[in-house]
C-alpha cells in the first residue's frame, strides 16, 4: 500500500481589496505566465517560485449561499508533466 505525503501548504492569503486591484493582481499572473511561463510569490517574507507543466486542469466553480458570491479559478499540474502528444519525428 502506497503512502501519501501530506498535502503542504505554502501560501493561504486572504486580502479585501477593490475588484480593480484584484483584476490587476490577476493580469499580472496571466502576463507573467504567458511571457515566461513562471511567476513568484513571495509572502511572509518566503519567495514561491510557481512554474507550471505545459499540461494543466483548470478547474472553474462558481458558489452562492444566501447572498454570498464566490468564484473559484484553480490550475492544477503535476511537476514535470510535459506535452506527451504522440509525433513523428
Amino acid at each position: 500500500m502506497t503512502t501519501r505525503k501530506p498535502k503542504v501548504v505554502h501560501v493561504d492569503y486572504e486580502e479585501k481589496m477593490s475588484l480593480d486591484h484584484a483584476v490587476q493582481f490577476l493580469e499580472s499572473i496571466v502576463t507573467k505566465l504567458k511571457d515566461e511561463k513562471s511567476f513568484t510569490l513571495t509572502h511572509g517574507g518566503k519567495a514561491h517560485h510557481i512554474a507550471p507543466s505545459s499540461q494543466v486542469e483548470l478547474e472553474v466553480k462558481v458558489e452562492e449561499q444566501n447572498g454570498k458570491h464566490k468564484l473559484e479559478l484553480e490550475l492544477e499540474w503535476l511537476e514535470g508533466a510535459e506535452n506527451k502528444w504522440l509525433h513523428i519525428e
